[in-house]
Parts: C-alpha cells; structure tokens; sequence
C-alpha cells in the first residue's frame, strides 16, 4: 500500500512538472476541446476578465445619470442646526445629544454648542438622573448672534432656586393685663 502511494506522487509531481517547465520556457501547451488551459491563457488579456490598471471610471455611470426615488426628490434636505444652551442655574446639567448615544454636560453658569438635524425638537435636562427642566427649541436660521458667530437657536436653563431660609424676628405680641376682680365678701 505505501509504495502505491509513493509512486502516484512521483507520477502527479513528474505530469505538474513537465507543464510547468513548458509554460517557463515558453511552449505553448495544447487545447482541450478547443479551450486553452489556465496556464496557458494566463499571459493573454481577456476582455471579460476584469483589469484593475484599466480605467474603471469611464465604465461607471455618474451619480446624476442614476435614478432616484420620487419620495427622494419630493423631500427637502437635510440641514445641521447649531445652537447655544446656557446654564444659569447653580447646578451642574446633563443633556442627551440628538445625534448619538452621549451625554453632554453643561457646567453650573456655563453653557455648550449644541447641533440638532430638525428644526424643532424637545430637549430635557437632567440633574442627577431626574428630570430637571423641559425646553421646546425652534431653530430660525442664523437669527442669534453669540460670541462673534451666528447660531440657529439659543435657550437658557433658568429654573427658580430655592433660597437660604432667613430666621424671621417674631414680634412678641402684648399681652393685655387683667384687671384684678375684687371679690365681695359678703358678711
């Protein structure tokens, strides 16, 4: 049985070696069936076969020439409003972004750049994980001036704070003296 073995892999090495060394040297092997084999079309340029060094730009349409869907054209596009948040509170304020799954966090007496793709949009502000304020925004393009730029929208966080309790001076009320009622003795 080993022999068997040896001598089919002397047999396949001697068929690959001899075809291999007739593609190196440049003889062309024979047809089978009228089709050239691999090995022997592999110097040739098929036009089928796709060439990399070719200029691919020319066979590909431009995007214009592309069709697009009527629910497509219908719509308007899409535009990236910019705006301002303050914080005035004395509270450090997160905000959910619109565009990602982040937290944005807005400094006590601070305030942040804040990007929106709609024009109008609910936003909530959390303190501590709890709801803190509500704030419904209208982007009116480039309509709010701030630090030298322009902005679409600009809200403030203003929640009314709770002050330091004072100890209030109560007055002391007077009291009215009784008049002492004599007693009649009666003898």
């Amino acid at each position: 049985m080993g022999k068997r073995i040896i001598f089919l892999t002397l047999l396949i090495l001697f068929v690959f070696g001899c075809t291999g060394a007739s593609v190196r040297q440049g003889v062309p092997l024979t047809s089978y069936g009228g089709q050239k084999s691999l090995i022997a079309s592999a110097g040739e340029e098929n036009a089928l076969a796709f060439n990399p060094q070719e200029d691919v730009e020319a066979a590909l349409p431009d995007m214009r020439d592309l069709p697009v869907p009527a629910s497509l054209l219908k719509g308007r596009q899409v535009r990236k409003y910019t705006g301002i948040i303050k914080n005035t509170t004395r509270y450090e304020v997160e905000v959910p972004s619109s565009n990602s799954g982040a937290i944005l966090i807005i400094p006590a007496k601070g305030w942040i750049e804040y990007t929106s793709w709609v024009p109008r949009f609910d936003l909530t502000a959390y303190h501590d994980g709890k709801p803190f304020y509500c704030m419904k925004i209208f982007a009116h393009p480039r309509d709010y001036a701030f630090m030298c730029q322009q902005y679409d929208f600009m809200v403030e966080i203003v929640k009314p704070e709770p002050r330091w309790k004072t100890k209030k001076k109560m007055k002391r009320a007077i009291k009215k003296r009784k008049t002492p009622q004599v007693e009649e003795k009666v003898g």
